[in-house]
This record gives C-alpha cells, sequence and structure tokens, in this order.
C-alpha cells in the first residue's frame, strides 16, 4: 500500500513523541489542531524501531541542512549583488556621471 498527504507546517512546527507507544506525533502548527502520527504496529522490535528512528532522524537532519545552506547562498548572493550596485556607483561617480 502506497499513500502520501501534504501538511503546510508553519513555523511552529513541533514533533513529540512515545517510546512506550512506539509514536511519533508532527504537529503542523505547535498546536493539536492538525498532526500528523507515525506508529508502529505492535509487536515491532525495538531493535527495529530505534534503526526507523534513526533513519527518520538522519532525514530531517538532512533535510534542515539544505534549508541552511539555501538561505546561505540566498543571503551571499543578494550580500554580493548589493556590493556590486554599491562598485557600479563608485565607479560612476568616479568617473563624473550620474545616476
Amino acid at each position: 500500500m502506497s499513500s502520501q498527504i501534504t501538511v503546510f507546517l508553519d513555523k511552529h512546527a513541533d514533533a513529540r513523541g512515545s517510546g512506550a507507544l512506539g509514536a511519533l506525533w508532527l504537529y503542523s502548527d505547535g498546536k493539536q489542531s492538525t498532526s500528523v502520527t507515525l506508529q508502529f504496529p505492535s509487536g515491532t522490535p525495538l531493535a527495529d524501531q530505534v534503526k526507523a528512528a534513526e533513519s527518520l532522524l538522519r532525514g530531517v537532519q538532512r533535510w534542515r541542512d539544505d534549508l541552511v545552506a539555501y538561505d546561505e547562498r540566498q543571503r551571499t548572493a543578494q550580500d554580493e549583488l548589493v556590493e556590486a550596485r554599491a562598485e557600479i556607483a563608485r565607479l560612476k561617480a568616479e568617473a563624473g556621471e550620474g545616476e
């Protein structure tokens, strides 16, 4: 069986888990109004639960790292554009050209 859902997150998104229940709750807005529950079938060995949790953790960490890297690239590009415009204005001023 294959299925997919999309839940839009806001800046207050949160996650809570229960090792005793083998469940993870993802809250899209930090409240319990919209959530996704991930749960292991009963009888799933604890070692398998830990392995799956570690895999999810790695995936979320990669996602977070990609977001940070993208943000840094965007900031760098914007900073370089501002610097280039300032340099063009300086060169025009030196050449006696107005804007």
